[in-house]
């Protein structure tokens, strides 16, 4: 059953439901906002970022540059909760793609970890407390028999380094072509129609993107 914001509300105010910090303002009707924060790693780099509140640290990705990034927010779930992980509408219109499961088992506790790749042709810049994604709360009719293990880096807010590893063997070069190949596209359809454009090139971004998404959360499962 989904949750209402009251019933979210009344979770976290019992303690069966943590989200820490929580924010009033982020609780919606059905959903809870997350923000970035903490970690972060780039692809082509070994340098760790850290955002962090009155830090001038951001996180810059160039046209296909893949990175992981941590939430702001320790989430801690209960036996007879689970949650489902909605993309935010802002990371779209900028050319972001969301990469991750959809959905954060019960018992799961720690921040959460998400890939971010850019899609676009051009560079985006990400601050700390920026908008990542949106999750949706469901009671379950019972607790569960197979909760999830913790995993102790994401309780430490850190990036597992199975995933540090992961980045640097990915094959980034494979994405930044596609980006460039996007990017020409997008110039070559300038003879055509303000419609065509509108419609045939986010078709062709989604496609290429799908395909990127789907590779990259197999590898991260």
């Amino acid at each position: 059953m989904l949750m209402r914001d009251v019933e979210v509300r009344k979770a976290i105010d019992s303690g069966k439901l943590e989200l820490r910090p929580f924010d009033p303002a982020k609780l919606q009707g059905a959903s809870y906002d997350l923000a970035i924060g903490g970690e972060a790693l780039v692809s082509n780099s070994d340098q760790k970022l850290v955002l962090a509140a009155g830090s001038s640290t951001c996180l810059t990705l160039k046209a296909g540059d893949f990175a992981l990034v941590l939430t702001r927010e320790y989430v801690k779930m209960p036996l007879d909760i689970a949650a489902d992980i909605g993309m935010r509408s802002t990371l779209a219109r900028k050319g972001l793609m969301l990469l991750a499961g959809m959905q954060i088992d019960p018992a799961f506790e720690g921040h959460l970890r998400f890939g971010l790749y850019n899609a676009s042709p051009r560079r985006i810049t990400l601050d700390y407390d920026d908008d990542l994604c949106s999750i949706e709360f469901h009671q379950l009719s019972g607790p569960v028999d197979h909760p999830q293990p913790p995993i102790p880096e994401l309780q430490k807010g850190r990036i597992p380094e199975s995933d540090r590893d992961f980045l640097r063997s990915l094959e980034t070069e494979s994405l930044s072509d596609l980006s460039r190949n996007v990017k020409s596209l997008s110039q070559n359809m300038e003879a055509l129609t303000k419609l065509t454009y509108r419609v045939v090139v986010p078709a062709i971004v989604t496609i290429l993107g799908g395909v990127i998404a789907a590779v990259i959360i197999g590898l991260l499962k």
